[in-house]
């Protein structure tokens, strides 16, 4: 079994990117499993990946390279036995350090190899990361063998080649590649023989022609989470009312829009996301905020899924995570912003209580 570790901060690209690597995975005939972890008790990309078809497993409510590196050795034991897959994708929230991943599971009584470990840039947000979290972009970047400079189409080249040269001076050993994992098949497919070692290139730590294993690299035990300062919330709340695909896009945007003006007045700089979905007959309605320094994009996706009589009654999952903002402070942002907004739709509400039970690993 070989492990894909895809990282990167919060909103880099790392879904487009693992979807998209899927598909090669698929054409090539291989059997791919996957392990998504969001820091929060409720998960939301975990929902949209299982529509790739490959089973899948989201660990929720912290960090996998910290609080739950139990339950990661547990899910790949299981992934192992149950599915022995050619391929397992690993996707850690964006407040993970993914070699400190590989690290521990590097001493598993489990037959698997690494592959290099991917980090994730976005170019047109990493000024703001730096200015907002410095001490945690670089800890995650000087532990990349891979650094995938991504969404270049949003960057000029003025500005492309100024973090090539910020981030070869960080990470002189790290392989570093341009690419625009929603628009550039071409650079994924790159990434994709880097990362089965049948490119030509020599990457850091990575002896192609040998076919040598990376060499085991141990990292400081490091609590990511606490590094980051990033605050986080999560959950669920049960709705009902009359809903329609059309309306749901909208009260997501609305209510994102307004949650993203209000963090704003606590941290006019913050970087970060905020990603909210329901589910409507067969469409899986996601809205997210992705946010760095002055730019706070809103983007609506409609996911067909199989069919689900809501008769009414809907699931409203929401994540967000942002830097410099305390927790009890994003809880109060979010809980006000959907109350109002459910409320002007004259919907009846009620926020979820998460149980302790939904900390383990689900089986999607």
């Amino acid at each position: 079994m070989r492990v894909f570790l895809i990282g990167g901060f919060l909103g880099s690209g790392k879904t487009t990117t693992v979807l998209k690597l899927i598909d090669k995975l698929a054409a090539d005939g291989k059997k791919v499993a996957l392990i998504v972890n969001e820091v929060g008790e409720v998960g939301i990309d975990g929902e949209t990946l299982e529509i790739a078809g490959i089973p899948s497993k989201e660990i929720t409510n912290g960090c996998i390279c910290c609080s739950l590196v139990i339950s990661l050795r547990v899910t790949v034991s299981e992934i192992a036995d149950i599915y022995n897959p050619d391929i397992l994708i690993m996707e850690p929230t964006g407040l993970s350090f993914p070699s400190q991943i590989r690290d521990e599971l590097l001493d598993m009584n489990v037959m698997m190899s690494f592959a290099p470990v991917v980090t994730l840039v976005d170019v047109s947000r990493f000024t703001a990361e730096m200015n907002q979290i410095p001490k945690f972009v670089a800890q995650q970047l000087k532990e990349a063998e891979i650094i995938g400079i991504n969404k270049i189409d949003l960057a000029d080249e003025e500005k492309i080649t100024g973090i090539e040269a910020f981030l070869k001076d960080m990470n002189p050993d790290a392989y570093q590649m341009r690419m625009s994992a929603a628009n550039d098949d071409e650079a994924v497919s790159r990434l994709y023989d880097l990362l089965m070692r049948e490119g030509e290139e020599i990457i850091s730590r990575i002896d192609t022609d040998s076919g040598s294993e990376p060499k085991a690299k141990v990292t400081e035990n490091l609590n990511s989470i606490e590094i980051s300062n990033v605050g986080t919330y999560s959950g669920l709340y049960k709705a009902s009312g009359d809903l329609t695909v059309k309306a749901a896009g909208k009260l997501l945007e609305n209510i994102i829009a307004a949650v993203g003006a209000e963090i704003s007045k606590v941290n006019p700089s913050f970087v970060g996301h905020v990603k909210m979905a329901v589910k409507v007959d067969e469409t899986l309605v996601k809205v997210s905020q992705t946010a760095g320094a002055d730019d706070r994009k809103i983007e609506a996706e409609y996911i067909t899924q199989e069919k689900t009589e809501n008769n009414g009654n809907y699931e409203l999952r929401f994540l967000a995570a942002v830097t410099n903002v305390k927790k009890d402070k994003l809880e109060e942002i979010i809980d006000q912003s959907v109350s109002v907004f459910l409320s002007a739709k004259k919907m009846d509400f009620e926020k979820q209580i998460i149980k302790d039970d939904s900390k383990k690993p689900i089986l999607l």
